[in-house]
């Protein structure tokens, strides 16, 4: 590469970062997840190769996962930055302590970059490495640098210009480019998702249906059996969007979320999601007693299983989501020591297996994938729709069945003033489920059944109505 001239700023080179730079992904670390998910031992192995230093993991993790560039979520602001470098005549450099092979990905991926640099086997282009690295490019040149961390400064120091996406430069030729960075917080509660904790109030039906619902200290155990479940829903759905960058980033609305996007680092999400398990199950065993910390334990463990595994194979993902909202049930009558209506959990299995089997009608209705090809991170292929379609439809209807035989033994006793009013339960419930049916099949569910049903008026109308009857039937008037 020829010498560049102080005096002619359009041949100073521009060096570009890759990790939480170029793009908000950190290459290494996510191929980490990935060989996790793949292979929780292989995992452990590849962390004993940090015995002979980072350089040596980013080399067995670049062969054993090589990033794809296409589903890397670049920073639009650096592009434009680069984009200006080009049309000016300048040199553009990828440099990166990520592995050369998935540097050299990329640059090939994007075309904007002259050369790249890389780390190796045996050298670490991190901080001063780089620098040296960036020296031995291109001399003693002057050039610019686009960086997001402190181990950045070194270079920055060096600089002509020092551009930042994110901590500061600590330099007097400090250039920000795009906006300042935003605080972590918004997209941790975002990935969070507490919306999703009103599935949760499904432990207060155990509440309801035993009578109990005017004792104070059992509503106050059942308040804190939905806190504990929702604090554990938290930690895996954290663990859920890790596992699923890749898939999430090839859907056109779940791209968005905060780990996919790259607006909430992975060692953070890690961290919360860790701590987040812990406090959950420790208010079960501390505060709710040893039934109810068992039946929390059950539904992390599920959880798990799905996240990791359960979730694309295909009909034993929409039972584990069934046994899920059951299990919710279960934590219920436990914190509140009751034994669970056998009665609600079979309704509960088959009626959620329906909703189970609707989710994923509405994912399959949204491919664009051919006809037999699976979707990503799913067991299912475009030509199951109709079969998935008839099993959420036909649990739906067993699940109005129960409901009818459930009508039928209660009003054989007396633990219903007005057991009759029971009957009057499917009628709401028949109707709620052919119109979600219908509606999925004109595209007009998005998502998730249950949040879609929380936010329309006519199921929280049928919602109500539902609660209005049971009250009548318990308690008369």
């Amino acid at each position: 590469m020829p010498s560049h001239d102080p005096a002619e700023p359009a041949k100073v080179a521009l060096i570009v970062d890759l990790d939480r730079t170029l793009t908000r992904a950190d290459v290494a670390v996510e191929s980490l997840v990935r060989l996790m998910r793949r292979s929780p031992m292989l995992f452990w192995q590849l962390l004993l190769t940090l015995l002979w230093g980072r350089a040596a993991l980013k080399t067995r993790l670049a062969r054993l996962d090589p990033v794809d560039p296409a589903l890397l979520p670049l920073r639009a602001e650096v592009v434009d930055l680069i984009g200006e470098a080009r049309r000016e005549g300048r040199p553009v450099i990828l440099a990166s302590a990520a592995h050369r092979h998935n540097v050299g990905r990329v640059a090939r991926h994007l075309g904007l970059f002259d050369r790249y640099l890389g780390s190796s086997r045996r050298r670490n282009l991190k901080s001063a490495g780089k620098l040296r690295a960036i020296r031995a490019a291109i001399g003693d040149a002057p050039f610019d640098y686009v960086g997001d961390s402190t181990a950045d400064r070194a270079i920055w120091r060096e600089a002509r210009r020092a551009y930042t996406v994110g901590v500061p430069t600590r330099s007097a030729n400090e250039q920000r480019v795009g906006l300042s960075p935003k605080s972590p917080l918004r997209a941790l509660v975002k990935a969070i998702r507490p919306h999703q904790w009103a599935k949760n109030a499904l432990v207060f039906v155990p509440l309801a249906t035993s009578g109990h619902i005017l004792d104070f200290v059992a509503l106050g155990q059942a308040a804190l059996a939905f806190v504990s479940l929702s604090v554990i829903a938290s930690s895996v759905y954290l663990l859920n969007d890790l596992l699923d960058i890749d898939a999430d980033r090839r859907h056109a609305r779940k791209r968005s979320r905060p780990l996919a996007a790259g607006d909430l680092g992975i060692p953070l999400a890690l961290a919360i999601s860790g701590a987040a398990a812990i406090l959950g199950l420790a208010i079960g065993w501390f505060l709710l007693g040893p039934a109810t910390f068992a039946a929390l334990a059950a539904y992390f463990a599920l959880t798990l299983a799905y996240s990791f595994r359960l979730k694309s194979a295909m009909i034993a993902d929409v039972l584990a989501l069934a046994s899920l909202y059951t299990i919710r049930m279960i934590v219920g009558a436990a914190a509140i020591a009751v034994a669970p209506s056998m009665w609600l959990l079979i309704f509960s299995i088959f009626f959620f297996l329906s909703l189970g089997y609707l989710k994923r009608y509405v994912e399959l209705d949204e491919s664009r994938n051919e006809r037999h090809q699976l979707l990503s991170g799913r067991g299912y292929v475009p030509s199951d729709k109709m079969f998935v379609a008839m099993g959420g439809v036909a649990s739906g209807m067993v699940s109005l069945l129960v409901l009818l035989l459930f009508a039928a033994e209660k009003g054989e006793g007396g633990e219903y003033a007005h057991p009759a009013l029971l009957w009057l339960l499917v009628i709401p419930l028949l109707y709620w489920l052919n119109r979600i049916w219908m509606m999925a099949g004109r595209g007009q569910v998005d998502g998730d059944p249950v949040a879609f049903a929380l936010r329309d008026r006519r199921s929280i109308v049928v919602g109500a109505l539902l609660a209005v009857i049971v009250v009548a039937a318990k308690y008369g008037g």
